[in-house]
């Protein structure tokens, strides 16, 4: 009997948290500090700064552009003296607004087919998308500097 208590004083030991659980938001992000121009300190001398970036449309250039542009692309993320990271955040769009900004409104002027028949190519063309998912791209840089300035 007294080998069953001693194993189980044992697997109870090792079930004790190895971390403190945060009691707020702020506790679990892990930002000290941050600058008006957007560097966050996220550890003792370690800086980060995020920057939203634009998709190209790579897909209808040629095979020499296509190079061409993955050449300088690597040729910077080479150049780059700290660590990186690209987030690809996937988000749905907001259909009904993405509607109202492309899609031209009835009149009532003898052009409404006209409209109508330009309107059922965008809708055609919107369902056959990406069914609303848009996509943001961050470029996260992070570096080891002693403060804020040198940071920059």
């Amino acid at each position: 009997m007294g080998l069953f208590t001693d194993g189980f004083k044992e697997l109870k030991k090792a079930s004790e948290p190895l971390y403190k659980s945060p009691k707020s938001i702020q506790e679990t992000i892990e930002i000290m500090a941050v600058a008006e121009n957007g560097i966050f300190e996220v550890a003792r001398n370690r800086y980060s700064k995020c920057y939203l970036f634009q998709d190209i449309n790579y897909t209808t250039t040629n095979e020499d552009e296509q190079i061409d542009i993955f050449e300088r692309y690597c040729k910077f993320l080479n150049s780059l003296d700290c660590n990186y990271k690209i987030t690809v955040n996937n988000k749905n769009k907001n259909m009904t607004e993405l509607r109202e900004k492309v899609m031209f409104p009835k009149k009532g002027d003898g052009f409404d087919e006209y409209r109508q028949a330009y309107n059922d190519i965008i809708e055609e063309k919107i369902l056959d998308g990406r069914q609303g998912i848009e996509q943001e791209r961050y470029l996260t840089l992070t570096i080891e500097r002693k403060n804020f300035e040198e940071a920059k």
